[in-house]
């Protein structure tokens, strides 16, 4: 879809030009926002996006995860498959991982968990919006990744998005295969912008 296409474009420059100063400052408030969340403090196994480019960066929850003895599970992308396997992991060593050609982190070792254990998914984003019912729209990176895994987990274990505030639209485009989220938590420190889909 075109507009995907151009909101992608547009909100990914605008997250990249942040300076990592705010980013850094951003998503220390969504992790702890993260971390005070009912959904993460009943949660044994924990989904969760290793942070790649301007992402918000993930690692104060899966270290705090860590520390409390509880599951970190991340995604395995495969290139050219549907599948949506998830793999423990103990470290967020970078000797641990091999790196992508975007610099994405995949564990070394995979140790994979079912998807039936997980309790709680956050999920990346390029792009969110609320709608009149209280939840969320998201666009990814087009993959598709999470809108399969998220019909894969349990009916009712919580999905939530985790973005900076200046990644939100009004309104979003939806395909019959796009997966809503319960919730996105963000920063409070950037106002939404006002976004012009440029048409060619």
């Amino acid at each position: 879809m075109r507009e995907k296409i151009e909101l992608r474009k547009q909100v990914r420059a605008l997250r990249d030009a942040a300076s990592a100063e705010m980013r850094a400052r951003w998503s220390a408030e969504i992790c702890a926002r993260a971390m005070a969340h009912p959904a993460y403090v009943r949660a044994r196994t924990v989904h969760i996006f290793l942070s790649f480019q301007s992402e918000v960066d993930t690692r104060a929850i899966i270290e705090h995860v860590q520390a409390s003895g509880r599951r970190v599970v991340v995604p395995v992308f495969l290139k050219d498959s549907d599948e949506t396997p998830a793999t423990q992991i103990d470290t967020l060593d970078l000797a641990a991982f091999d790196l992508g050609r975007w610099g994405m982190r995949t564990p070394k070792l995979r140790r994979d968990v079912l998807l039936d254990e997980i309790d709680l998914v956050f999920v990346p984003l390029l792009v969110w919006a609320p709608t009149d019912e209280g939840r969320c729209t998201r666009v990814g990176y087009g993959a598709g990744y999470y809108d399969r895994l998220l019909t894969r987990v349990r009916p009712h274990v919580p999905r939530i998005g985790l973005a900076f505030a200046l990644q939100r639209v009004e309104r979003l485009p939806i395909e019959t295969h796009d997966q809503m989220l319960d919730e996105v938590l963000h920063d409070s420190f950037v106002r939404n912008p006002t976004f012009v889909i440029r048409r060619s």
